[in-house]
């Protein structure tokens, strides 16, 4: 028997990627009636899937998840001091939805690339037209989008330009505020689960639309806007994620309104990419695919499955250390308005600059500030902000870290060059914040 054991975590181990898709398959399994048990085992896992790829996690991730489970075990512990009922199952559970997402949405980025090569497009047009094809694509395969228009940038020149990345970055980066399918929306809706999808992208999408508005007076500001070589935007590459967003919003709220938006982003994502491989490659291609995913992409998400599972125990046990000390029902504020939202949102910003992911800022504050202690929508719109700014200006976030690994530049530098911006966006999203607010 215990021969039997160790030959089957042997081959998980070696095969992390299926257990990060067996992990997703078991989530949205718990989502039929009757069966929401399998919740646990998606737990088990994905925890799983944390410890056999600890040895190849990188040294800041280590760091800072070493540092979430300390400070985690710690509250744990003063909780049990005080007598606290531990929920041992949401123990292991926190994040789940995030983690599954994040699997599911990864299966974006198989779809084909149907752009053709064109000229590129220089100054105010190039700027536009760059910050909007990232926008529009990484809106439904993330990072992916990134990579997609960054090597074809390079393929124009020899070496991009300082401008160029941030422009890739702060497209990305802002996307945070508006797409179902990123992790920040993920995020948000788990930390605020009654805020309205509806309202956070009709006060996101003006304010990602000004970010890039910021970013070409900055360029003109400092005489580099006529030098800006651009990516030139295709229509034909807009369809697919236009018509999966719009999928999503049918879902969510005519066939299945009880079903929350992560779940459906998590269901819709891959079988979505699925159909589309076997319609274009056929049912081999399609196979072939899906296992090279597993055995390449889904084996290095270690990373993202561990500093998300971590950053969830976090916030339990948090929770329930406050619970214990201060009593059931606290808040770090009496009342959560713009002066609260607008400060959650600086220390969130401040921690990314030190190198904390905001993710980190944002399990703190919603252990401070609970979801039935302010409005639900404007707590979410805390976290979008905070992650579409706090992401741009780290020095140490993933965006940051992956384009500095791909292409040979100092994240440090890309993250100072940043800076200017988060401060102008700062100012801008204090007075969406209070307008938001006030609507609310």
């Amino acid at each position: 028997m215990q021969r039997a054991l160790g030959l089957t975590w042997d081959y998980f181990k070696s095969n992390t990627g299926y257990g990060v898709a067996l992990g997703c398959v078991l989530y949205l399994l718990a989502l039929v009636p009757y069966m929401s048990g399998l919740l646990v085992l998606a737990s088990v896992v994905y925890w799983a899937v944390f410890i056999s790829s600890w040895r190849r996690l990188n040294r800041r991730n280590k760091r800072q998840i070493i540092g979430l489970l300390a400070i985690g075990m710690a509250a744990l512990m003063l909780a049990m001091l005080n007598s606290v009922a531990i929920p041992v199952l949401s123990l292991l559970q926190g994040n789940l939805p995030i983690v599954a997402m994040l699997t599911g949405v990864s299966l974006l980025g198989l779809l084909p690339d149907t752009t053709k090569p064109k000229s590129p497009i220089l100054g105010v047009k190039g700027v536009i037209s760059t910050w909007y094809s990232i926008q529009l694509l990484s809106s439904v395969i993330n990072m992916s989008a990134l990579f997609v228009v960054g090597d074809k940038l390079q393929r124009q020149s020899s070496e991009l330009s300082l401008p160029q990345y941030s422009v890739m970055i702060r497209a990305l980066s802002s996307t945070a505020l508006l797409s179902p399918f990123f992790a920040s929306m993920a995020v948000a809706l788990s930390v605020a689960p009654e805020a309205e999808f509806h309202q956070l992208a009709t006060i996101g999408l003006p304010v990602a639309l000004l970010a890039c508005g910021v970013s070409i007076w900055e360029f003109k500001r400092k005489q580099i806007l006529t030098s800006f070589s651009g990516f030139p935007l295709a229509l034909s590459s807009l369809i697919f994620p236009v018509f999966l967003a719009l999928l999503v919003l049918v879902f969510h709220y005519i066939l299945m309104p009880d079903l929350a938006i992560l779940a459906i982003v998590t269901l819709l994502s891959p079988l979505a990419v699925v159909v589309v491989l076997f319609i274009t490659g056929g049912p081999r291609h399609t196979k072939q695919r899906l296992r090279d995913h597993a055995q390449i992409r889904l084996s290095n998400m270690g990373n993202e499955v561990s500093l998300f599972l971590a950053a969830g125990f976090l916030t339990t046990t948090v929770s329930l250390a406050l619970k214990g000390v201060l009593g059931e029902g606290w808040s770090l504020f009496d009342q959560f308005g713009f002066v609260e939202a607008y400060v959650c949102y600086l220390a969130i910003c401040a921690t990314a600059i030190v190198g904390l992911h905001p993710i980190i800022g944002i399990s703190m504050m919603s252990s401070m500030v609970p979801a039935h202690a302010a409005d639900n929508t404007l707590l979410a719109f805390v976290c979008l902000c905070a992650w579409a700014v706090g992401t741009a200006v780290g020095p140490l976030s993933g965006i940051n870290l992956s384009v500095s690994g791909k292409y040979g530049v100092d994240n440090i530098l890309i993250a100072r060059f940043n800076w200017f911006y988060g401060a102008i966006m700062s100012l801008f999203v204090g007075v969406a914040m209070f307008v938001f607010s006030w609507m609310l």
